[in-house]
């Protein structure tokens, strides 16, 4: 990391589509197996299409200086349980993993749960990724004990984890 350069994050709106686009690419281009999408399928989505994901969900960024250091997504699409929200997503740039990224941007993810109400965060983390499991775990996230098949790789599984979350009285 830069020296003297802190971790920020900021949420990302409409107007911000091309920031969203340009991460978004990079993570897809850096780790091409391990996003729902290809980098050649959201190189062809329209600005509508960019401005739309970004209103339907809460995309943050996280900065180093002013530099895209990383993101993920706060959401509750497609969950059943009224208290549940999940993080998707999640990525960081591989020049500035392990130097606080990813925790700013577990951390944002958190405190966007909290303040929607929510008592559960869960996500999907790829078995054998050891690092993404380790930060989650020191973020207060334990296995369920469900996997799911991952979908780029026969034979891999995706482990679900969640944090349950205490409200402040």
């Amino acid at each position: 990391m830069p020296e003297g350069q802190p971790v920020t994050v900021c949420r990302l709106v409409a107007a911000d589509w091309q920031a969203y686009r340009a991460i978004r690419l990079a993570m897809l281009e850096d780790a091409p197996l391990t996003f729902g999408s290809t980098h050649a399928e959201a190189s062809a989505f329209d600005e509508q299409l960019w401005r739309q994901r970004l209103a339907d969900n809460v995309v943050i960024l996280a900065l180093v200086g002013t530099m895209p250091a990383g993101s993920v997504m706060y959401s509750d699409y497609g969950l059943t349980e009224p208290g549940d929200c999940a993080l998707y997503g999640m990525w960081v740039d591989s020049g500035l993993r392990g130097e606080g990224v990813g925790r700013a941007l577990v951390d944002a993810v958190v405190e966007q749960a909290r303040v929607a109400g929510k008592s559960r965060i869960v996500l999907h983390v790829v078995s054998g990724n050891d690092t993404a499991s380790r930060l989650y775990e020191r973020a207060g996230f334990v296995p369920t004990g469900r996997t799911l098949p991952y979908p780029h790789e026969e034979g891999v599984v995706e482990v679900e984890m969640e944090l349950r979350l205490h409200h402040r009285s």
